[in-house]
């Protein structure tokens, strides 16, 4: 069997096929590399394929009009992407940008909607799928409406790091990249940091995040703490 079709055996979808239908899109797959810094598809762009990640990361990222950068979907090895483009023949709402050197397979949409019609429990993971983004979207609006910049940032820290108190991990998020994803700036995302450290939820190295006091976080991240962020952080 197919060393692809092993893999896609356990991506969303593509679980759901018969091991022939998976040896048939590995056979057609299109392998790519991609290297830090490049864009698969672009915001506004036309985009009718499907991406499998073997290896890398890519963010799903999104422009706003006057030009500011916000990262909906982080994307790693074994997720499975579907260009709206597919669906509607219209632009895409996002740009993928490779984070970390990737390798990928693409199949254009007219190649897999069809293995994937004729399959009724396929098409409903599709759906599925599609659904959980609607929602995780939802989320991220809610978020940036309804909490202020320290708690999008505390929940961004208790979701990627995952801590329990006194555990310990490396800085491996930029102040970029945190401000890209909590819809802010990197000064402010800094400042931030530092109130956290002052309040006694974490301590700060330059290579390091040691996570002091969990409560305080989670409760700053659900809203039950009031933020003294000042007007700035409203922005």
């Amino acid at each position: 069997m197919n060393n692809l079709s092993v893999k896609l055996a356990k991506a969303p979808v593509f679980n759901k096929l018969s091991d022939a239908d998976r040896e048939d899109l590995a056979r057609i797959a299109e392998p790519g590399i991609y290297q830090k810094g490049e864009s698969i598809c672009w915001q506004d762009e036309i985009w009718d394929k499907v991406l499998y990640i073997e290896s890398g990361r890519i963010d799903w990222i999104m422009l706003s009009p006057d030009g500011k950068r916000q990262i909906i979907f982080r994307l790693h090895a074994g997720d499975v992407v579907w260009g709206h483009s597919i669906f509607d023949e219209q632009p895409m709402p996002a740009s993928l940008k490779v984070i970390s050197r990737c390798k990928v397979y693409q199949w254009p949409g007219s190649a897999v909607v069809p293995i994937v019609s004729r399959n009724t429990e396929a098409v409903w993971a599709v759906s599925s799928v599609l659904v959980r983004s609607m929602r995780h979207v939802r989320e991220v609006v809610y978020g940036f409406a309804f909490h202020p910049v320290s708690g999008r940032l505390a929940r961004l820290l208790l979701s990627h790091y995952q801590p329990v108190d006194a555990q310990s991990f490396a800085r491996d998020l930029t102040l970029d990249e945190m401000a890209a994803i909590v819809g802010s700036t990197r000064e402010l995302v800094c400042k931030v940091l530092y109130r956290f450290a002052d309040a006694g939820m974490l301590e700060i190295t330059r290579t390091k995040f040691i996570f002091t006091d969990i409560k305080k976080l989670e409760a700053l991240a659900s809203g039950q703490q009031k933020a003294h962020e000042g007007a700035s952080s409203k922005k």
